[in-house]
């Protein structure tokens, strides 16, 4: 989906994020589209308007399209404007093109070393996966390096836990993004794996765990 093909109308979801977890998430409708914004209603939290400036804030956007698809604009810009006496949000977004999430399934952010073997890389692959899914996974590499990696590239990955455990993983490079400082694959699962499974569990169950520790 183009930006530009944003219809009026069409709900949005953004999610604030401090470059890590998701932090908040606020729904809206677009009314007023255009090439370079979108004017929606305003994001509100307990009946007062919501304020996106902060260090370290992160916002990215979702929208659906006509076939139930949903693409993602990442790195919006939002504020507020006042337009035929009306208050509304302005969203910018530096892509003119989403991103289709095409793993269709919920994501957990991980953010760990792991150890990659790629199709076409002759050496094993040190590195960082920053998410994992059901159908899914995705990994990170330092910008400056340049290997041959592209879409439709076979992946397998390895986990080692703190707890003795191993994860593996295989997967389908299905989508490669320039980030700042990292170039971010994509990869769907090649094949269902209980084994992944419980380890998103695993995974969350820590989280839980340590939310709890700070907040006792």
């Amino acid at each position: 989906m183009n930006y530009a093909d944003i219809p009026m109308g069409v709900r949005v979801q953004i999610s604030v994020t401090n470059g890590g977890d998701t932090q908040a998430k606020f729904i809206s409708r677009v009314m007023k589209t255009g090439n370079k914004s979108l004017l929606v209603i305003p994001f509100m939290h307990k009946g007062v308007r919501v304020n996106f400036s902060g260090t370290g804030v992160q916002i990215h956007m979702e929208v659906p399209d006509g076939e139930g698809n949903n693409w993602t604009f990442k790195n919006c810009k939002i504020d507020t404007i006042k337009k035929n006496g009306l208050l509304y949000h302005r969203i910018v977004s530096p892509m003119s093109e989403g991103i289709e999430n095409r793993r269709g399934e919920r994501r957990t952010y991980v953010w760990v070393p792991a150890i990659f073997t790629v199709e076409g890389v002759p050496d094993q692959i040190f590195t960082t996966l920053k998410d994992v899914s059901p159908s899914g996974f995705a990994f990170v590499l330092d910008a400056k390096k340049r290997l041959p990696i592209t879409t439709g590239k076979n992946v397998n990955c390895t986990v080692n836990e703190r707890d003795g455990n191993t994860v593996h993983m295989t997967g389908k490079v299905i989508r490669r993004e320039r980030m700042d400082q990292y170039v971010l694959y994509g990869c769907r699962s090649t094949d269902k794996n209980p084994e992944v499974v419980e380890y998103i569990e695993r995974v969350k169950k820590h989280k839980q765990k340590n939310e709890n520790d700070s907040s006792g």
